[in-house]
């Protein structure tokens, strides 16, 4: 599995050069704030590859904390409850409820 990781990675990586190679025009950037004149396609491309692993990666950890962050109070209110069972199990069962009365035989 592990070799079939790095063979998909160099696929991923020879295809992203082979891209790059390809988009060797000069392109103008215009960002809200300033402009870019002549800024290569091929930076542009890995400047907005980047971005959106950065942006992909803070998504996936704020998900995978809040889930963390779930799964922790749900595991303090089980153990919360299995103690409460446990103690419920542990009461002495009063006899009272379990005597016959004499009149009903």
């Amino acid at each position: 599995m592990r070799l079939f990781k790095v063979f998909l990675g160099l696929l991923v990586v020879l295809g992203l050069l082979l891209v790059l190679i390809r988009n060797t025009d000069k392109v103008t950037v215009d960002l809200i704030f300033k402009a870019y004149q002549n800024t290569p396609l091929a930076v542009v491309l890995i400047i907005t590859l980047a971005v959106g692993i950065f942006i992909g990666f803070a998504i996936a950890l704020s998900s995978i904390l809040t889930s963390k962050t779930e799964a922790r109070l749900l595991k303090s209110e089980s153990k919360r409850l299995t103690s409460e069972l446990n103690s419920l199990r542990n009461i002495a069962i009063e006899e009272d409820v379990y005597e016959v009365d004499d009149e009903e035989e």
